[in-house]
């Protein structure tokens, strides 16, 4: 029953209480009761809108890959957090492979683009390489797999 509601509101967070008891073939209560402890035990870390960023001004997005030095690797966690504070930082992804981080941006133009590869990235010592991959289109999947 849970998979049911988490697979319901992935595809859509805003049902309505009723709509998701009536997808999942259940009582209101029952689903109200099992989206609270959901959320209480951290499997739902929360809500958000999915926001076209075009429409906002940042029609510029980039997945940036971050190798670091080995002297700063120890600090990975500290620089993940760093950089998910910085403005336009959408996601920090901590990655397995030549790569340490990857960064999801978005920016308003290729300057603010390129202003923050040089001094949030390339310009920090424990850097020690980034590649910029620019995202053309994202396309998101409905049904991730919850298992069984």
């Amino acid at each position: 029953m849970d998979r049911r509601l988490l697979q319901l509101l992935m595809r859509n967070g805003r049902l309505s209480n009723s709509r998701l008891a009536q997808g999942a073939n259940v009582a209101e209560s029952t689903a109200h009761t099992r989206v609270s402890a959901m959320v209480e035990t951290g499997v739902i870390r929360g809500f958000r809108a999915e926001v076209d960023l075009a429409a906002v001004g940042c029609p510029i997005q980039a997945l940036i890959l971050v190798r670091l030095q080995d002297s700063a690797r120890p600090r990975l966690r500290e620089e993940a957090h760093r950089l998910s504070t910085c403005a336009g930082v959408l996601e920090v992804f901590f990655l397995a492979g030549q790569y340490d981080l990857a960064v999801r941006v978005a920016a308003a133009n290729t300057s603010d683009l390129r202003d923050f590869v040089v001094n949030e990235l390339s310009r920090q010592p424990g850097t020690a390489g980034t590649e910029t991959c620019l995202i053309l289109e994202d396309v998101r999947g409905e049904d991730p797999p919850l298992g069984a």
